[in-house]
């Protein structure tokens, strides 16, 4: 739930824990409830044993760290928020905690509060499991899972992005030194602004220190080689604006690139 409480998953690194909602005072563990989601969910919490393992799902297919289970604390008497209570959330959120011990021999280095895994197709959860508070993972799909957190190219950051790749190419062309020593915006506004003939356009046009014209295209995640291959076209379509003409992918997602991209 990062959309509704940024840094919660931080929170439940540091703190050792995963959790669930539904405060005590509205919703009582042991009283009736007409609630379907509650009755669900607190059926599956009461079923975790320690020792158990946890994998906590984020957002667009990404994992934290996955948890051995050492004390499960889910009692309304045991209410202990990870959300901050504020007007209106008089008893915080997300305090029904099942504390763990994260694996960290597994995942992400450097170890860090903001590291997580964007787990590849054949992991991702699907159906009812990236629907509910909690969800019995097979043994097939947890093994699955389990070898995506050892490799280094699904190992990526929850840091605070650029809200578009619009912003992205809009801070290299301000700084384009930031992306190499000695690059500068292209001076010829007309060629910068340059749409082809098929309606499409760079992100950002600039000059190295060697005088060649850069094509640089942005993407918010990981690259892919369709966005090769995007890049490749426009430096196709761009011969004719320079006799030199390079080409740079700028990206975020994982810092290894994956093997297909780099062939």
């Amino acid at each position: 739930m990062e959309n509704h409480y940024p840094g919660l998953w931080q929170t439940w690194f540091l703190e050792q824990c995963a959790a669930i909602g539904w405060p005590p005072v509205e919703w009582p563990i042991d009283a009736p409830t007409d609630s379907s989601a509650w009755k669900a969910a607190r059926k599956a919490v009461r079923q975790i044993k320690v020792k158990d393992r946890i994998i906590v799902q984020l957002q667009d297919h990404h994992i934290g760290r996955i948890g051995t289970v050492v004390a499960v604390r889910i009692e309304d008497a045991e209410w202990k928020s990870t959300v901050p209570k504020n007007k209106k959330l008089r008893q915080g959120e997300m305090g029904r905690r099942i504390e763990v011990k994260w694996d960290l021999r597994a995942g992400p280095r450097p170890i860090s509060p903001s590291a997580m895994v964007k787990l590849p197709r054949e992991a991702q959860f699907k159906g009812g499991t990236l629907r509910r508070t909690i969800s019995r993972v097979s043994p097939e799909q947890a093994h699955r899972i389990e070898v995506a957190t050892r490799n280094e190219e699904n190992w990526t950051t929850l840091q605070a992005s650029f809200a578009s790749e619009r912003a992205i190419s809009d801070y290299i062309g301000a700084y384009p030194h930031r992306l190499e020593d000695g690059m500068r915006p292209y001076p010829n506004a007309k060629v910068r602004e340059h749409v082809f003939a098929d309606r499409t356009r760079t992100d950002v046009l600039l000059l190295d220190k060697e005088n060649r014209l850069v094509v640089v295209e942005c993407k918010q995640g990981s690259p892919t080689p369709a966005n090769v291959n995007q890049l490749r076209g426009y430096l196709s379509k761009a011969k004719s604006l320079a006799p030199m003409i390079r080409g740079i992918l700028v990206h975020g997602g994982a810092a290894k690139i994956r093997e297909d991209v780099r062939k």
